[in-house]
């Protein structure tokens, strides 16, 4: 009998030993990924430094006031949840980051270079991307990967793009935040008409492209009056040129695009700037849209997760499954 107790305390200290060492190890690695996922830099050659000041609130997910009365808007971001009557658990929690984040911070101010455009919105607030002086992590890219927050540049402010998106993109395939819930995924050509009026990211292949009274059409099927269509002004090319994408030789080629979608036979989405666009060529799986195996939820949040040319039909409409409501942006 006494060697069979000694067997099983052998064996359970065995057991307890490796428990605890995987406890250890698994703990080391979610460290390590958090601290890989919130200490993002941004590289910020293509703005200019505009100012340090210190955050005094938070006034919404895309809002920020500084001590000497300024509000910034925080450019880039698109929150698919946030309704300023009724906002979702991803807003909630945008918020509450930034005032962990940054209430009571001196940050750093990049906008753009263009002192014309692009710095002051139409509500008075001062467009740019913040700093956080004492470690120099960058606001957007942290939201962006912890996964509560959507890549959205405008064309006015879009030189953070490239960057802003490979966080998204990291975020997405990590399944992290809302890219783990399915109605926040990106979406299909084939099942846009219930999104019209809510700001999405498409993925497809690219079927034909027309050109029509100094319009690029982009066709993702092939009856152009009812599929999906996206259009590029031939005025918007040279953001695309600097970018070496030719919206032209595009046919064939698998793209990702993101804008408001609109009703001009059958979905429609206006591009102005080449960061709405990106190139998957060589990209040849299908979409993922198998449900996720894990909960939308935060680690450490308390918070769950040649055409013709035929009248414009916009209709805009809350859609509570994208960004339907103004939101100051740029």
């Amino acid at each position: 009998m006494k060697w069979i107790l000694t067997i099983i305390l052998s064996f359970t200290t065995l057991f307890l030993s490796y428990n605890v060492e995987a406890k250890i190890k698994q703990r080391e690695n979610d460290d390590k990924a958090i601290k890989d996922l919130v200490l993002p830099n941004g590289d910020f050659e293509s703005m200019r430094k505009t100012g340090v000041a210190k955050v005094v609130d938070i006034i919404s997910p895309l809002g920020v006031k500084l001590e000497d009365g300024r509000i910034i808007h925080l450019t880039g971001l698109d929150y698919p949840d946030l309704d300023y009557y009724d906002p979702g658990d991803y807003a909630v929690t945008a918020q509450k980051l930034l005032e962990d984040f940054l209430k009571g911070k001196k940050v750093i101010i990049y906008q753009t270079k263009t002192k014309e455009k692009g710095r002051i919105n139409r509500m008075g607030h001062h467009i740019a991307h913040l700093v956080r002086a004492s470690d120099k992590v960058w606001t957007q890219g942290l939201l962006l990967s912890l996964g509560v927050a959507r890549v959205r540049t405008t064309k006015y402010n879009p030189e953070m793009a490239e960057q802003m998106l490979a966080l998204e993109d990291k975020a997405r395939q990590e399944k992290s935040g809302l890219w783990a819930i399915d109605k926040f995924s990106v979406l299909s050509p084939d099942n846009l008409k219930s999104k019209i009026g809510s700001y999405q990211i498409v993925e497809g292949v690219v079927k034909n492209v027309t050109m029509y009274k100094n319009k690029i059409y982009l066709n993702f099927g092939f009856d152009w009056r009812e599929d999906f269509t996206v259009s590029i002004s031939a005025f918007n090319l040279r953001s695309f040129k600097e970018k070496d994408i030719n919206p032209r030789k595009l046919k064939g080629k698998r793209i990702r695009v993101r804008g408001w979608i609109e009703s001009y036979n059958g979905p429609y989405i206006d591009i102005d700037h080449a960061g709405r666009i990106e190139a998957l060529f060589e990209h040849k799986k299908p979409l993922d849209q198998s449900k996720p195996n894990m909960a939308g939820t935060l680690k450490g949040s308390a918070l769950p997760t040649s055409p013709a040319q035929p009248a414009h039909k916009s209709v805009k409409q809350k859609n509570n499954d994208g960004s339907a409501l103004p939101r100051f942006n740029d």
